[in-house]
């Protein structure tokens, strides 16, 4: 008995100390409004989603291998709240979000599975709309070459700086898995990096990103470099983006912006201009939102955008869950959401 009461002591203080040195978490976002979007003479009212916050459902988690090591992973999948479903119909809830598996360090972190570009996430930090909701900026994919990786990066490996007194590097190598008696056996790999620094009221980094086409001129090479300032209640930023195909098609994409808090509250402002080489199709971009945080979970929202296109491009606002459609050639397209997000 004595020695069972032993065993059983000694089993229960293993539990606990495998548990302490691993977690597992759940959470997610639910983000809701009601939106109208009108262009080229159309329009169309309803329930969107992700206004502010891309709403989704996620597990991460982090064991402690001892000696400074650490594994981790994160699971975390897109929904579509407006209809109760995930990605899309066909295939339901996945975790196309992001997919990844990680073994962290002194040495920093590699990460392995599908995971946001570097090019893309140094997009959606100088946003001020964080590329959600009809606000956001429109420069992830800007039209040309093979826009594959223009937001997230399947089959990639990807290497993290530790923290160095503010510098921050990421590298990453994406896979297009090709047989090696394709036509092109490199199509969809794609090779990027962000590199620069953050602390205290400045942040500052630049990007690069190369996805190969199934052609020399469905290359795409996309760079974009983005700045913050922090001055008290006002945060400022600015970003510079281009896109440019193998067969010489460019793209170029401006943003000014900023962040203003006020307590509880955020106004969110932003204008984007964007020129396509030698053509007059360009267009632009203005928008306007307020964040009201009614606790640390929950917050309402309002945003109005429109863009103004130029030539023959019709480019419009949507959101996930509503559109209505393109705009007439050279006309342009608004839009206002009012929503609900709540995070868990």
């Amino acid at each position: 008995m004595k020695k069972s009461m032993l065993a059983l002591a000694a089993l229960t203080a293993f539990a606990g100390a495998a548990s302490a040195q691993s977690s597992v978490t759940l959470f997610g976002i639910v983000d809701a409004g009601v939106a109208r979007v009108s262009a080229g003479g159309k329009s169309a009212i309803g329930i969107s989603n992700s206004g502010i916050n891309s709403s989704r459902l996620g597990f991460r988690g982090v064991e402690d291998l001892g000696g400074g090591l650490q594994a981790g992973f994160w699971l975390e999948g897109q929904l579509f709240n407006d209809v109760g479903q995930g990605s899309n119909a066909t295939t339901g809830f996945n975790f196309l979000r992001r997919s990844t598996v990680s073994l962290m360090g002194g040495f920093g972190e590699v990460r392995i599975g599908r995971d946001y570009s570097p090019t893309f996430w140094n997009t959606t930090v100088y946003d001020p709309f964080g590329t959600n909701g009809i606000g956001q900026s429109m420069t992830p994919a800007m039209g040309g070459g093979n826009q594959t990786n223009a937001v997230r990066t399947n089959n990639s490996i990807a290497y993290f700086l530790p923290a160095m007194g503010g510098v921050q590097l990421q590298i990453q190598k994406g896979f297009g898995e090709q047989l090696s008696n394709a036509a092109n056996k490199k199509e969809n790999d794609y090779l990027g990096f962000r590199v620069g620094y953050a602390a205290g009221p400045i942040s500052a980094h630049a990007a690069y990103g190369k996805t190969e086409g199934a052609t020399d001129a469905a290359d795409l090479k996309y760079m974009n470099v983005g700045f913050q300032y922090t001055a008290g209640m006002f945060q400022p930023m600015a970003q510079y983006a281009q896109e440019k195909t193998g067969a010489g098609a460019k793209t170029k994409g401006y943003l000014v912006g900023t962040n203003v808090n006020l307590g509880a509250g955020q106004i969110r402002a932003a204008y984007s201009r964007y020129d396509v080489a030698g053509s007059s199709n360009d267009w632009n971009k203005l928008a306007l939102g307020y964040v009201h945080n009614m606790s640390k979970r929950t917050a309402v929202y309002g945003t109005y955008a429109r863009v103004s296109n130029d030539g023959a491009q019709t480019k419009s606002v949507s959101n996930n869950g509503i559109s209505a459609g393109a705009a007439s050639a050279g006309g342009s397209s608004s839009g206002i959401e009012f929503g609900v997000r709540h995070s868990f």
